[in-house]
């Protein structure tokens, strides 16, 4: 017999300045030193924006993971001729040899933020890892965003490639 998963939400921590740059249209990619869980592919990802908003900012979904070293991930992502390329180079490091980006789609913003001390105020423990999070059906702040997301999400009005 196959276990049920438990319903839970992923919250995923970004730098205030890529999450806007992903919001804004102009960051198709999200570069880790760590995967995705394949089980978390085409799955609603939050965005906590951190480090600066300190808040749920909207959602993105991820369509595939690409794998590679330093310089085959600016190839096949396109940043060997962005000029923020050095970015890339700047977080991996010249010839790290284990990169991950991670193709976004369904890009979505929050009309209003949900901040950190809102969060705070239901789940005062609340902590929110520096890549990812996972967030149950049993604890309050589930629901909380579940709802947050129907009332403020304004999806297609970001990019939805």
């Amino acid at each position: 017999m196959k276990n049920k998963q438990r319903d839970r939400i992923i919250v995923m921590s970004i730098m205030s300045y890529y999450a806007h740059q992903i919001f804004d249209g102009t960051k198709e990619f999200e570069f880790r030193k760590s995967p995705l869980k394949q089980q978390d592919l085409n799955k609603k990802i939050y965005v906590y924006s951190a480090k600066g908003d300190k808040a749920l900012v909207g959602y993105i979904k991820v369509s595939d993971i690409l794998t590679g070293n330093t310089s085959q991930i600016m190839k096949i992502t396109g940043y060997d001729i962005r000029p923020d390329g050095h970015e890339i180079v700047d977080y991996y490091g010249k010839n790290f040899q284990k990169c991950y980006a991670l193709k976004l789609y369904g890009v979505t913003k929050f009309k209003k933020y949900l901040s950190l001390r809102d969060m705070r105020k239901i789940k005062p423990d609340v902590h929110l890892a520096q890549y990812y999070t996972y967030i149950y059906e049993n604890n309050p702040l589930y629901s909380v965003i579940k709802e947050w997301d129907k009332e403020f999400s304004m999806y297609d009005k970001v990019c939805t490639k």
